[in-house]
């Protein structure tokens, strides 16, 4: 079943929100609109199943363009998500080890959660996505893929059509082409607001760097991982990324430094040593309080904006401790999204 215009969803984003549909009014020609996804099991997808696709589309190809602006080429993507923001992401050369980085990421919240690969999930990939590292099956909402391998769809099927298995070709040739162009908009009472779409690809070569060393080839890719996530996150949000895992993702945040404590506690509650990892914020740090635990933490690389009247202390507080500084200018790289 293809989610063609008119597609009848059981209710909105909560039961008594009936009825609820998906109305096509896009680009027709456009191959990663939601109207060119396929159902091949499971039950109709939900309101809240399509807005977390849409919302798992931005992620997933923010990493590919990023990835292919820095020529880093065949990379293997998988994304977990729940309730819009990525609890579990990784970059790999193949796709077993891209699957299972995810699935530890956040070994709590990716239960029910939507997972989405650029990559075709055979049995194997689909024995990791039920089974690996839990004691019970790891239920999972829905899996968006460019194909399934039968046997892969009798894994991962559950009763009464529990899991929804998705299918998009064009999820294997993603890009720096990928990113969706047209303007986004937001219903508010009395209209709605437009915006242009988040359209930004880091490119690190364009980014001041602050350090005694060069960024390793291992901490650019972690960086561009933890940018693409974070980025596409409510912010506030900071990110923790290592060996290219996600391993604490602090969304939704009042505070920066409570989004940093916030990613640490669930890279340390995963299991997940901080100590070698990168960090994103999605804006600058107004205070040294952040870094200053970003650093207790291990963490050896961050990316953040200028444009605090602090930019200088937070400086010296990361170099001070032989910690490697990427910015770019607030105005130009800030990632605030989903607000």
């Amino acid at each position: 079943m293809r989610f063609s215009n008119g597609l009848d969803c059981a209710y909105g984003e909560n039961a008594w929100q009936a009825p609820a549909r998906f109305v096509a009014g896009g680009d027709e020609a456009d191959a990663l609109s939601l109207s060119q996804f396929e159902l091949v099991e499971g039950s109709t997808p939900s309101y809240n199943n399509l807005t977390e696709i849409d919302r798992q589309l931005q992620t997933v190809t923010h990493i590919a363009a990023a990835l292919d602006l820095a020529g880093i080429p065949d990379a293997r993507i998988a994304c977990a998500s729940k309730h819009g923001n990525p609890c579990g992401a990784a970059v790999a050369s193949d796709p077993a080890t891209a699957l299972r980085q995810m699935v530890t990421g956040d070994t709590q919240a990716i239960f029910g959660g939507v997972v989405m690969a650029n990559f075709a999930i055979d049995g194997a990939g689909a024995e990791i996505l039920a089974a690996h590292e839990t004691a019970v099956t790891r239920l999972l909402d829905v899996v968006i893929a460019p194909s399934f391998r039968p046997e892969a769809v009798d894994l991962l099927a559950r009763k009464r059509g529990k899991c929804r298995l998705v299918i998009n070709p064009a999820l294997a040739s993603l890009d720096r082409d990928s990113l969706e162009r047209a303007p986004r908009r937001r219903h508010v009472r009395g209209g709605y607001l437009e915006q242009p779409n988040y359209t930004l690809v880091l490119d690190l070569d364009r980014a001041e760097v602050f350090a005694e060393r060069e960024l390793s080839e291992s901490q650019r890719r972690d960086l561009l991982l933890a940018w693409a996530v974070g980025s596409t996150s409510n912010s506030n949000t900071v990110t923790l990324v290592r060996d290219g895992q996600l391993i604490g993702n602090g969304v939704g945040q009042q505070d920066r430094v409570g989004g940093v404590e916030l990613a640490v506690q669930r890279a340390i509650s995963a299991g997940h040593p901080t100590a070698g990892a990168v960090a994103y914020s999605d804006s600058f740090f107004p205070f040294p309080d952040g870094p200053e635990l970003l650093i207790e933490a291990g963490v050896d690389a961050v990316l953040c904006t200028t444009g605090s009247v602090r930019d200088d202390e937070v400086r010296r507080t990361f170099l001070q401790a032989n910690v490697t500084l990427v910015q770019l200018p607030d105005a130009a790289a800030r990632g605030f999204f989903g607000h």
